[in-house]
């Protein structure tokens, strides 16, 4: 990482462009190719849903390149990997096949589609930190995460519900399968909330500062100013 100075005099960041960051962004890029064919797929389809979950997961990860103006400033490839998932699955013709064959493959599904939300949750989270001056230690942003992941799920749900009665889909069969859906996003969500912060934790400082998650700080009496 290379120090300098803007117009103003305040101190300014350049960050190398490394052999291994090239390889990251590159396989993130891929990633996010996928989960962009899999969102123009359900558009023409005319799934509203998961075209909207789509939209948004894009809209998160297209913010810090645009933003920036750096197409090497892209999100963890894991990140966009995991966000990616739950759309693959849902319009894979595999996937379909195997949720009538094998017993635990809808519970998979729900586990993935959590997780992605999770996912969704802490890129609000670094996102935040990124752009406005909303400030969270890990421990907040680890329950931030287990909730938005638990409240987004009920949203779906609702989502789910109206689209059954509008549009006469049959999103949900049953009362037990809802129950399901929400023990699975609480499933999910606790365990990426934890995850995401052994993730922050482990994570090199110079790696925090390219993602913009070094304001995830850990010092409790934290002050803006």
């Amino acid at each position: 990482m290379v120090k300098g100075r803007d117009g103003s005099g305040a101190e300014v960041r350049h960050h190398t462009r490394t052999p291994r960051r090239v390889v990251e962004a590159e396989a993130s890029w891929v990633a996010c190719t996928v989960l962009f064919l899999c969102t123009v797929y359900v558009i023409l389809d005319m799934d509203v849903l998961w075209s909207a979950f789509g939209i948004a997961a894009l809209s998160l990860y297209i913010l810090p390149i645009v933003s920036k103006r750096d197409p090497f400033q892209a999100l963890p490839w894991e990140m966009t990997l995991l966000l990616s998932s739950p759309i693959i699955l849902h319009i894979s013709e595999g996937s379909r096949a195997l949720s009538g064959a094998v017993g635990w493959w809808d519970d998979f599904t729900s586990l993935s589609f959590a997780l992605s939300f999770a996912t969704i949750g802490f890129l609000l989270t670094m996102e935040l930190h990124m752009y406005t001056d909303v400030r969270m230690n890990r421990s907040f942003s680890v329950f931030f995460v287990i909730m938005f992941t638990v409240a987004i799920s009920g949203f779906w749900q609702v989502g789910e519900y109206l689209s059954d009665v509008l549009a006469g889909t049959d999103n949900i069969s049953s009362n037990s399968q809802v129950m399901n859906e929400f023990l699975w996003a609480t499933v999910g969500g606790l365990v990426m909330g934890f995850v995401y912060g052994a993730y922050i934790k482990a994570m090199p400082r110079s790696r925090r500062e390219v993602l913009g998650l070094i304001h995830f700080w850990e010092v409790p009496g934290w002050k803006r100013g």
